[in-house]
């Protein structure tokens, strides 16, 4: 999995964990939490792709390291009834500003199940 995109917190916590130097990192955040294009980052502060790539890559493993599997966000793109994709939308700014580990585990696992639910019925549908 290639990450897309990290909120700032996720970033610094990732980036803790690595020996990276200030302008390593700041590449790395210009693509991860900014969304700027790697090639773009590279111009702006003179170096290869291959260099911010490099940085990108750290924070990729440093990251898998420091996440719970299954808890970590990820950016996916998917065709929803609006509904529904209004309350995962709800759901996942609710979780980003909870500070409560527990409750956010018990939250995703109670959307989770009733997803299951779901789609269970469809498929068992006639």
């Amino acid at each position: 999995m290639r990450l897309k995109r990290l909120t700032p917190q996720a970033f610094d916590r990732a980036a803790a964990d690595t020996r990276m130097g200030d302008q390593a990192r700041e590449m790395a955040r210009a693509v991860l939490v900014d969304g700027r294009a790697q090639v773009d980052v590279a111009t702006e502060y003179g170096m290869s792709k291959q260099r911010v790539s490099g940085a990108v890559a750290t924070i990729e493993r440093a990251y898998k390291k420091t996440t719970t599997p299954g808890v970590s966000s990820i950016r996916v793109e998917l065709d929803l009834p609006e509904t529904l994709a209004l309350e995962l939308a709800a759901l996942a700014e609710a979780m980003k500003g909870c500070d409560d580990a527990a409750r956010c585990a018990e939250a995703l696992d109670k959307a989770t199940n009733a997803v299951r639910k779901a789609a269970k019925l469809l498929v068992a549908a006639p």
